[in-house]
């Protein structure tokens, strides 16, 4: 673990327990905060530190930002919540919504979106109400639709995803939720934490997850009397007892009352990822995965059911695949370049090493 690492970490920690960081160091921790999403927790403790003028500059920029993006997002949630209740809509805030309530203030908990569970058989309901808000529909995937309000970005799910090892396991979930008051529906507190480390592992498992997600296990534990026997039994169906106790008792050493590990194969690889995972990183256990020409293959060449998603002609003409195909390269090569140049470099550093080393931490953790 290097030293940027450390004093971060020890920075993490300090805020979660409500007391005053060491000011002096935190500007030699403002990269890493920013790629673990974590920087709006120090911004203000840094400010306060002898930094450069242009240094000060950007991170009082960034600040603001971060600052009239919660305020939007917050802005949305209000409006939605408040029209799905109108119509009698069954949904349930997801993920960061309710964990930075845990946070000594929410404000230190960063949140990119707000993600919201709706009853898939109102589908069409919700899309309208989305429209009169002025919500814009950006995209539409498997799981989820994805909306802009402003700055406010808002994923609302018909679908919770399916779990490798469980695939139905989030089928019909509204029988399984607890009603709160009116329309609205949450988990039980262990269900709400399953689902947390479940969509943390697909992150992991991917490109990577950081710093944060692992203060959001901390703070859950920490926070929440949880039964264990139900928990045990439902990662036993998962398929992810080990990632879980692993992962806890790592936050517990960065956050709790433990020591922060040295040469610890799964705490270096979440300081490399940042907070949604790395390139290099996804590469690498895709190579794992797939072997690295079938990693690759899949990457150039989509599912039938991918390509279906993004070129919608194809449900009318299937003989057109090969040519969506080539399309699709030729557009990323003009228009995204530096994303392909990146794509390439990563797929040079999977070499067998870094592949091995990938496995050898997967089969560790049990996934």
């Amino acid at each position: 673990m290097n030293t940027s690492a450390e004093l971060l970490l020890n920075a993490v920690k300090s805020k979660l327990h409500g007391l005053p960081c060491d000011v002096e160091s935190l500007p030699k921790t403002l990269a890493l905060a920013k790629r673990h999403s974590v920087l709006n927790m120090i911004a203000e403790d840094a400010l306060k530190a002898d930094l450069p003028e242009q240094v000060r500059a950007k991170l009082l920029s960034y600040y603001a930002e971060f600052l009239r993006q919660q305020e939007s997002l917050t802005y949305a949630a209000e409006i939605l919540f408040a029209k799905l209740e109108e119509n009698n809509i069954p949904y349930m805030p997801l993920k960061g919504y309710y964990l930075k309530k845990l946070y000594p203030d929410p404000l230190l908990r960063s949140c990119c979106d707000l993600d919201v569970w709706f009853d898939p058989a109102r589908t069409q309901e919700v899309k309208k109400l989305m429209d009169e808000l002025g919500f814009e529909l950006k995209s539409s995937g498997e799981n989820h639709m994805f909306h802009t309000l402003g700055t406010a970005s808002v994923e609302m799910h018909y679908s919770l995803g399916k779990v490798p090892s469980c695939p139905d396991y989030y089928d019909d979930i509204l029988p399984r939720l607890k009603h709160v008051s009116g329309s609205l529906y949450n988990f039980t507190d262990e269900d709400f934490y399953i689902f947390v480390i479940v969509h943390l592992y697909k992150h992991f498992k991917s490109g990577g997850t950081g710093i944060r997600s692992v203060a959001d296990v901390y703070l859950y534990n920490e926070k929440k009397a949880l039964d264990r026997e139900y928990l045990q039994r439902e990662f036993e169906k998962l398929q992810l007892v080990t990632f879980e106790e692993k992962l806890r008792a790592l936050s517990f050493r960065w956050f709790g009352d433990g020591e922060l590990p040295e040469n610890d194969p799964l705490a270096d690889y979440i300081l490399s990822s940042g907070v949604y995972g790395t390139v290099k990183n996804a590469t690498v256990n895709g190579a794992a995965k797939h072997g690295k020409r079938g990693y690759f293959f899949k990457r150039a060449f989509p599912e039938v059911a991918t390509m279906k998603k993004i070129f919608p002609v194809l449900e009318k003409c299937i003989l057109l695949l090969p040519f969506c195909y080539m399309w699709r390269l030729i557009k990323a090569i003009f228009t995204k370049p530096q994303a392909v140049k990146s794509s390439l470099s990563s797929f040079k550093s999977a070499d067998e090493e870094a592949v091995a080393k990938a496995n050898e931490l997967f089969n560790d953790l049990g996934i």
